[in-house]
C-alpha cells in the first residue's frame, strides 16, 4: 500500500510538471518477521537483494522478499565466484566434449561440435544451462570463449590425423561478438592450429543473428570474408521466421531437438519439419538434426532429406581422446 501511494504521488508530480522530467520508483519489500530474524549486515543484504530483484525485473515495480529466490541467487553467486578462480588459475575445471556429426546414411563422423564442461570441488559437475549465462553476465564468457576456441581447434587438428577433413563447430556468444573481437580470436586460432578456415563451423543463435548493430553485422562480413561456414543453431525454439532466412549469410540450420522429440508422435511438428527442411533444402543449406536418440527418428529424418544428424543414438559427447580412439576403430573396420 505504501509503495502504491508513493508511486502514485510521484505520477502525479511528473505529469503536473508536464513531463518535463520522468523517472521510476523502484521498491524492494522485506516483511517483519525477516527483520525481526535477521542481524542487521543480514537485513540489509536482504533489503538490496529485494530492491534490485525489482530492477532487475523491469523497474517501476515492488518485489517481495522471498527465501527461495534468495538462497538461489546465494547459489549463483558462489558458482560466480568459483567460475572466477578457475579462469584465473589456467580454467582448472574447464572441459571439453565433443558431439559426433554425423551424415545421413553413413555412421563414421564427419565433424563434431564442440561443447564446454565445468565442474568444481564445491559443487561438482555444473549444468552448462546453468553456467553460461554466469559467464555470460560477468563476462568471464570472452576469456572462456577464446579458451574454447584453442581447444576446439587443437582437438580437431589431432583428429584431422584420423580422418583428414574433419571439423568442429563451436558456439559463439552475443557478448563475445559484441564486446571482444572474436573474429581475431578465431583466425589467431586457426592460424596457430595450422588449420584452414573449413576446419570450424560457427554456432549462433537467432538473437545474436538477428542483433541489428554494427558489431553484428561486421562480425557477419568478417565470418563470411574468412571462409568460415555458418550455422544457425536452435532453430525453432525462437522468432523462427523462414523471411530472414534468405537474407543471412548462413550455410548450416539446425533443427532444436525439442522438435525432433515430439516428430514421431506429433503430426503438425512432422508437417512443420518436413516443410522447413524441404525450403531450407531449397535455399540450398544444410540442414543439422539435434537431439535424436532413436532409429526411428533417425530414419525419419534421413527419409524427409535432412543431411546431418546429432544425438545421443549415435554418439554421446565425449573427451577428444575417447572419439579419436573411436574414429580409429571405424577406419579399421572400414580397412578391413
Amino acid at each position: 500500500h505504501l509503495y502504491n501511494k508513493i508511486r502514485e504521488n510521484i505520477n502525479q508530480f511528473i505529469k503536473k510538471n508536464h513531463y518535463t522530467a520522468i523517472f521510476t520508483i523502484s521498491g524492494g519489500i522485506l516483511p517483519f518477521y525477516n527483520l525481526l530474524e535477521s542481524e542487521y549486515d543480514e537485513m540489509m543484504k536482504r533489503t538490496d537483494f529485494s530492491l534490485n530483484t525489482a530492477k532487475k525485473r523491469g523497474r517501476n515495480r515492488y518485489y517481495i522478499f522471498n527465501e527461495q529466490d534468495y538462497q538461489r541467487f546465494l547459489h549463483l553467486k558462489d558458482i560466480s565466484d568459483v567460475l572466477h578462480a578457475a579462469v584465473i588459475h589456467d580454467f582448472r575445471g574447464f572441459s571439453v566434449a565433443l558431439q559426433p556429426l554425423v551424415k545421413a546414411g553413413c555412421r563414421q563422423p564427419f565433424g563434431a561440435e564442440t561443447l564446454m564442461r565445468f565442474s568444481s570441488g564445491q559443487f561438482g559437475t555444473i549444468s552448462p544451462a546453468e553456467f553460461i549465462p554466469i559467464l555470460e553476465e560477468s563476462g568471464l564468457i570472452i576469456p572462456a570463449g577464446r579458451w574454447i576456441i584453442r581447444e576446439a581447434l587443437q582437438a580437431c587438428k589431432k583428429l584431422r590425423e584420423t580422418i583428414p577433413d574433419f571439423q568442429v563447430s563451436i558456439n559463439i556468444s552475443q557478448i563475445q561478438i559484441e564486446k571482444s573481437d572474436v573474429i581475431q580470436d578465431i583466425s589467431a586460432e586457426l592460424e596457430n592450429a595450422k588449420l584452414p578456415p573449413e576446419a570450424l563451423i560457427v554456432e549462433l543463435t537467432e538473437s545474436a543473428l538477428l542483433e541489428d548493430n554494427s558489431n553484428a553485422r561486421h562480425f557477419l562480413k568478417e565470418l563470411r570474408k574468412a571462409g568460415i561456414r555458418l550455422a544457425l543453431d536452435d532453430f525453432g525454439t525462437g522468432y523462427s521466421s523462414l523471411s530472414y532466412l534468405n537474407g543471412l549469410p548462413i550455410d548450416t540450420l539446425k533443427i532444436d531437438k525439442s522438435f525432433v522429440d515430439r516428430v514421431m508422435t506429433d503430426r503438425s511438428t512432422r508437417i512443420i519439419m518436413e516443410s522447413v527442411i524441404t525450403m531450407v533444402n531449397k535455399l540450398g543449406y544444410e540442414t543439422i538434426a539435434e537431439g535424436v536418440e532413436e532409429e526411428e527418428q533417425l530414419n525419419y529424418m534421413k527419409e524427409i532429406g535432412c543431411h546431418i544428424i546429432q544425438g545421443y543414438y549415435l554418439g554421446k559427447p565425449m573427451p577428444g581422446d575417447d572419439l579419436e580412439k573411436l574414429l580409429q576403430e571405424m577406419a579399421k573396420r572400414e580397412g578391413k
